[in-house]
């Protein structure tokens, strides 16, 4: 029984280890166009390197990899200060500082701003976006002036 559990301790530490090598460093890297002309700001530093980040990367590609660190910064148009990871000697991983431009950032039609309700224990709720955290979540300025975080799936602008 000692050697079944010690067996299966082995296979399931073997399996759940995550191999991230890092690759290079690059200054700046992008796949958009930059406008010259356009005051770009930085918007979220080493955005993309956390271990949770990094090992649930799945970027078959470095510009997919680029794409997914990029988008998931409401505004984000380019990184720099890059490092550039392999994830298991098949995915690729980036971590860097997300720039673009602050003004009239929006996502998925909501901007800073935005008056929106949601639902919760059964009462409609509403409140003022104070911020667009990242692809999945903003913050909410309530009527009671408590900030709370919430998906974007749950809210709905209103007037």
């Amino acid at each position: 029984m000692k050697q079944l559990l010690a067996s299966l301790f082995l296979v399931f530490a073997i399996s759940s280890c995550t191999s991230v090598k890092q690759i290079g460093k690059v200054n700046m890297i992008s796949n958009r166009n930059i406008d010259t002309k356009l005051d770009y700001k930085v918007i979220s530093t080493y955005s993309g390197g956390s271990d949770k980040e990094l090992k649930k990367s799945k970027a078959k590609t470095i510009e997919d990899a680029i794409d997914q660190t990029v988008r998931k910064i409401p505004g984000g148009e380019f990184l720099m200060n890059t490092k550039l990871y392999l994830i298991d000697g098949q995915y690729f991983a980036i971590e860097g500082d997300v720039w673009g431009t602050k003004t009239n950032i929006t996502y998925r039609g909501f901007e800073i701003g935005d008056k929106v309700t949601w639902k919760s224990s059964g009462k409609y709720k509403t409140g003022n976006i104070t911020s667009l955290k990242d692809d999945k979540t903003c913050l909410i300025k309530t009527e009671d002036q408590k900030t709370v975080e919430k998906k974007y799936d749950e809210i709905s602008k209103s007037n």
